[in-house]
């Protein structure tokens, strides 16, 4: 089941912080504390839209985007499919499989046995992003996404996949099979892939790929510039400068002229770089690190 539990706990939190401080900087959103007899926080939690279960498995959800360019929210299962979702939630239809035999993919899906387990979260579909020119026609991005999934046939590596719509409009994906762009030894947790909403065309960081990776339960490797664990990288997905000729490097990268360093570095020394996303009004990047 699809709902809003999280989403409103995040609004909770963002006015609190507001309330004790307005810009004030804090670490404690809450120095004072509540009256257990006062009812200052109240969650209601509505369901939105279900997702079917796969396998006899529920489904376990990662990411819920908004693809602005073509009115639908998508969301994917580890388990390998990508929905769209209408905006008021009526209408949830299976946009992409990875398991399609079209494909000759083969997910590494949870278990029950691992969905009980973090085990689960290192397995399977993890994120997906669309470019910011995924629904204009005639430009380099058109009908471009990107998905990060654990494959069986390559049970240690993560694949970053670029999949390219023929009429991004469509309810089901039609177009071929995918390009794999680079891919990781497997992390230590999953990890997600965005590009920058605040960024226009023109900008230097418009298209710009970012992908957040763990550190595999090592964290000196988070310090190592010749790694790319406890990283968040940044690529030209579109471009052909790197190493492998798949994808580009951009020259305003951190690292680019580093010795020794590898140059898709934007940011390092994390150790579970889960989730990240931007402040439209300014721009700022934030890093949700977990551990």
């Amino acid at each position: 089941m699809l709902n809003i539990r999280l989403y409103l706990f995040a609004n909770v939190m963002m006015l609190a912080l507001t309330a004790c401080g307005g810009e004030k900087y804090t670490r404690d959103p809450f120095p004072e504390p509540i009256p257990a007899t006062e009812g200052a926080i109240t969650v209601n939690i509505v369901e939105f839209a279900s997702l079917p279960d796969i396998d006899g498995l529920a489904a376990l959800m990662m990411l819920l985007v908004d693809e602005p360019g073509t009115a639908r929210l998508f969301v994917n299962d580890l388990s390998g499919v990508l929905y769209s979702v209408s905006y008021d939630g009526h209408t949830v239809t299976p946009y992409l499989d990875h398991a399609d035999s079209l494909w000759g993919l083969e997910v590494q899906k949870p278990s029950l046995k691992a969905a009980t387990h973090q085990a689960a979260g290192r397995r399977g579909f993890q994120s997906f992003a669309f470019h910011p020119q995924f629904a204009e026609a005639g430009t380099p991005g058109f009908g471009k996404f990107y998905t990060l999934v654990g494959l069986r046939n390559e049970i240690r590596y993560l694949s970053l996949l670029e999949w390219t719509a023929a009429d991004p409009y469509a309810a089901f994906y039609d177009g071929g099979p995918p390009r794999q762009l680079m891919r990781s030894e497997r992390a230590w947790a999953s990890g997600m892939l965005g590009f920058n909403p605040s960024a226009t065309s023109g900008d230097t960081d418009f298209g710009l790929l970012y992908w957040s990776i763990g550190d595999r339960g090592e964290p000196n490797l988070a310090s190592s510039l010749s790694e790319v664990f406890g990283k968040i990288l940044r690529i030209d997905p579109l471009g052909s400068n790197s190493t492998n000729g798949q994808y580009g490097i951009p020259s305003d990268n951190p690292f680019v002229s580093t010795h020794n360093a590898l140059a898709e570095i934007y940011a390092y020394g994390l150790r579970h770089p889960q989730r990240f996303g931007w402040d439209v009004r300014n721009g700022n990047l934030f890093v949700a690190d977990i551990g």
